[in-house]
């Protein structure tokens, strides 16, 4: 008898301590942070960096004055190279609002979900520190078993795959809000669910009336159409968007879908997480949806490819007595100032600078391959710290691999080449990323341009010391110096900038309401 006694009292202690290392280890599992995926590739991993470059396209967009109640935003998750102009508008719109939690919706791009992704842990780690996440409103919302679930996976998968869309609008919400925790969702895949997950995210924030919610949805806008095509059906999705209604915004996304566009992959690629925030904004009592900003891949200067695009776009949702003035533009982004091209004409990197900038992309490609990082680099020289424009050109047994650069100083000169080659090597969209065996085929050229020079007409360009930057109206298109060398005279060269480039047709730029700017650049390359 004391036999079976001992043995049952060892087999409570053991499931005991079995239950106690499990609820350990299941609070430790909670209690992490959820580490940055795309640090370092879609937004730099250097804090300072990382600050410059938000206040950067922070202080391109117009001051807002929001009339009465703001709900919520939608904005892009793109590369900040790519969407961080557009999305800024939409986040200086937000900026000197203090709400308590942010519900923070996106939607997956690894897995199907039947159920929307709740995030169980402390809370998303960023260069620019850490964001907790509100436990009180995720435990509630967890409890609409039919509709979410914790799933912490879903948010952290496991290498090499990665969930980007939630993470890339942190930086921006840490520069312009304070104090803030996250709800961090990544509804299911299905429209269909839409309303009842909005329904579900309305009763859990009702069961704590002192707080103050924001949403923030995250969604991209057309994959891969050519410009045109982009611009036309973009427009479309969001004057449904501005309509604000749910049903109505997917009735136009399905019509676009259905004419079969060329290398349209999707419309909006987080059509339910804008959805959900649509429905969970009106029941809260938003009454419009205004577009603050729109642009596609294409008409980046540091991309410039018209053939595939991707689009992006930005909005509020409001609750507004005067519908038509819920938000006005208060004061206007401040022009950049315009330099003159021949002060770059005496420009020169020293050599042994242009070694250091040469090594250092290469290292920076290297180790982003190997840890999709870049490695750390610090110097003092004046020379390497200054801000500059810079294009980093890769190319492979002397055909283009990737090129991607910035018309306006932002970073200083080592960090816009990290940062430039990162962005050649892996986000070209004409390229695949990268891979390790190609290293040593490929050959790294850095062009540091000077400041832009507005010009009146085509006559004070100079072949071939002139770069060219073509623009109307929305669109423009970029040749570097060095494409020069492609082209027998100046009309050929103009012609393909504005048809092949710009998107305009070929003798657009001998019409006065086309912009053109020129710069010199210095250019080098490895031997």
């Amino acid at each position: 008898m004391s036999n079976i006694k001992n043995t049952a009292d060892k087999s409570a202690t053991t499931l005991f301590f079995a239950i106690l290392i499990a609820g350990m280890i299941s609070a430790s599992c909670q209690a992490q942070m959820r580490a940055p995926a795309v640090s370092g590739k879609f937004y730099p991993d250097n804090p300072t960096e990382l600050r410059e470059m938000i206040n950067t396209y922070l202080a391109g967009a117009p001051d807002y004055k929001v009339n009465d109640t703001m709900y919520g935003i939608v904005v892009p998750h793109a590369g900040y190279v790519f969407s961080g102009a557009v999305a800024a508008h939409a986040f200086k719109a937000i900026a000197g609002q203090a709400p308590d939690t942010v519900i923070l919706i996106g939607e997956s791009h690894n897995f199907f979900l039947s159920k929307a992704a709740l995030f169980a842990g402390e809370g998303f780690n960023t260069p620019l520190g850490d964001v907790k996440t509100d436990k009180e409103i995720i435990s509630e919302l967890a409890k609409a078993q039919d509709f979410f679930e914790i799933n912490d996976n879903a948010h952290s998968p496991p290498p090499p795959l990665f969930e980007h869309c939630l993470e890339v609008e942190l930086p921006f919400m840490q520069t312009v809000l304070k104090n803030f925790k996250i709800v961090p969702v990544l509804v299911s895949n299905n429209p269909e669910n839409a309303q009842s997950e909005a329904k579900a995210i309305v009763s859990a924030i009702s069961k704590f009336p002192g707080k103050k919610v924001l949403f923030v949805i995250s969604s991209d806008m057309s994959h891969y159409p050519d410009y045109d095509t982009a611009c036309k059906i973009d427009k479309e999705s969001l004057d449904a968007l501005g309509k604000f209604d749910p049903e109505y915004f997917k009735k136009v996304n399905n019509s676009i879908l259905s004419r079969k566009y060329r290398n349209v992959a999707c419309e909006f690629c987080g059509e339910s997480a804008v959805m959900t925030g649509m429905y969970a904004a009106r029941m809260l009592g938003a009454n419009k949806a205004e577009v603050l900003r729109y642009a596609n891949s294409g008409d980046i200067p540091v991309y410039g490819d018209k053939t595939k695009v991707v689009g992006y776009g930005a909005a509020a949702f409001i609750k507004s007595e005067h519908k038509d003035e819920a938000i006005k533009v208060i004061s206007k982004p401040k022009t950049p100032v315009i330099g003159e091209a021949k002060k770059m004409s005496e420009f020169k990197i020293s050599e042994k600078n242009q070694k250091v900038l040469l090594d250092l992309a290469r290292r920076t490609i290297r180790e982003y391959i190997r840890s999709k990082k870049a490695p750390p680099y610090v110097t003092g020289d004046k020379e390497l710290t200054s801000p500059a424009a810079v294009f980093v050109t890769l190319n492979e047994k002397k055909q283009l691999r990737g090129c991607i650069g910035t018309t306006v100083p932002q970073l200083p000169l080592y960090q816009a080449v990290q940062q430039m080659a990162v962005a050649a090597a892996f986000e070209d969209h004409r390229f695949g990323p990268v891979a390790d065996e190609e290293m040593p085929d490929i050959k790294i050229e850095i062009s540091v341009l000077s400041p832009l020079t507005r010009v009146k007409s085509a006559d004070e360009i100079k072949p071939p010391q002139h770069g060219v930057i073509a623009r109307r109206g929305g669109r423009s298109g970029l040749f570097l110096p060095q494409v020069w060398e492609h082209f027998s005279n100046k009309e050929d060269f103009l012609d393909e900038l504005c048809m092949q480039k710009a998107g305009l047709e070929a003798n657009a730029w001998k019409d006065p309401s086309t912009e053109l700017y020129i710069f010199t650049v210095f250019a080098f390359e490895e031997k």
